[in-house]
């Protein structure tokens, strides 16, 4: 197992990073969803424990079993929908049975593709972290750099410069973020806009089967075992069908009728069983966490209190001034400092900022002109 997951361990850092610059919910999407959605691609390709992909039996040998099976394999096999279950005797397994070329049948051609379109869902939920991350540019990283780390070896006046050189840099590019920050409501959007697509478009990779895929799964373990429908058996179906057209001896067509087993099946159903909860879960809580975020956008008060909720107590009065001074932009800069500071140092600059912004350079301490000047993109701690 640790050989077949080799290359996911290689391709995916398990380590956060030192700086956040997304939110909880954001990290479910490109790092734990990513995950997932890797690892099911994997999986589906690994024959080690599930052996071959399709096996094809017939009753005269008249076509090499190798043969047969790809065949089988790149031209689809198909069920028969209108076969009854076992119970009332009629098929040996539901969606086989006799049956003529004018009845309709399923076919069942996803299975070639099950990992990449698995693979590819994953870069789509890695997509808008990937554009966050080039569009931040680091900005949180290089603004913060050395003050993340709170220790008490280190000087008070070198850990008060470095708040002095925080405050003049926000102090002197206020209201210069906004861009920043709407490039990140926009990442923000994209994981609800993906999360609900991937479950449509699974719903058309899998035949519209997916959409109630889960409710019927639940609701199967409540029926009656003696006449209940698997679920998981129609949408994977274990068994199937496949027909192989060869010239017999005298140039006539004969039809070989065979029986498949797809034990990838097995995997595909667990896989998409969860992933129809998952998704579901992921939708409902990212919808939620933008909900959340329009009210942050649109309402000041809620800004201030969320402010004041990480400050201790003698900083919590600077929130008021920071909210009404600050646009959004400066105020999302700030809520990342506060989740990659020391409750202690944040409160520091945050009591620094508050008096620069309220009574500018009639106070004392105010940040000279002499005050070395740092940039987002610096380095200087």
């Amino acid at each position: 197992m640790l050989g077949t997951f080799s290359k996911l361990k290689a391709a995916v850092k398990l380590k956060t990073t030192s700086v956040k610059i997304t939110t909880p919910v954001f990290t479910l999407h490109y790092r734990l969803t990513f995950l997932i959605l890797l690892t099911c691609s994997i999986l589906v390709t690994s024959r080690q424990y599930i052996g071959e992909h399709i096996q094809c039996i017939q009753d005269a040998v008249a076509v090499p079993v190798k043969i047969l099976n790809n065949y089988c394999f790149i031209s689809s096999t198909f069920s028969i929908p209108r076969t009854t279950p076992i119970a009332k005797g009629e098929v040996s397994l539901f969606g086989l049975g006799p049956y003529t070329e004018e009845d309709d049948v399923t076919y069942h051609a996803y299975y070639q593709w099950v990992p990449f379109v698995l693979f590819g869902q994953a870069l789509m939920f890695y997509t808008p972290y990937y554009l966050w991350k080039m569009w931040e540019g680091t900005k949180v990283r290089n603004i913060i750099q050395g003050m993340h780390i709170f220790t008490i070896k280190e000087k008070v006046e070198v850990r008060d410069e470095k708040e002095e050189i925080l405050t003049q840099y926000i102090v002197r590019n206020l209201h210069e973020h906004n861009g920043w920050a709407i490039r990140f409501f926009c990442c923000e959007l994209m994981n609800l806009i993906n999360v609900i697509g991937q479950i449509f478009l699974t719903n058309r990779f899998l035949g519209g089967e997916f959409l109630r895929y889960g409710i019927e799964v639940v609701q199967f373990l409540d029926q009656d075992p003696e006449t209940r429908v698997d679920p998981m058996a129609r949408v994977f179906p274990r068994l199937t069908k496949c027909v192989f057209h060869k010239y017999g001896s005298s140039g006539t067509i004969q039809r070989h009728d065979a029986l498949c087993i797809l034990a990838l099946n097995i995997i595909n159903e667990k896989i998409y069983t969860f992933l129809w909860f998952w998704f579901i879960i992921l939708a409902i809580i990212t919808s939620i966490d933008f909900l959340v975020r329009v009210v942050i956008v649109m309402m000041p008060p809620v800004r201030m209190f969320l402010l004041r909720s990480r400050l201790s107590a003698p900083q919590k009065d600077d929130a008021d001034v920071i909210t009404q001074r600050c646009s959004i932009g400066d105020w999302l800069l700030v809520d990342f400092l506060s989740k990659n500071m020391d409750t202690m140092v944040f409160s520091n600059v945050v009591g620094k900022l508050a008096k620069e912004l309220e009574y500018g350079r009639g106070h004392p301490g105010h940040i000279s002109e002499s005050t070395p000047m740092m940039r987002a993109d610096s380095k200087v701690f």
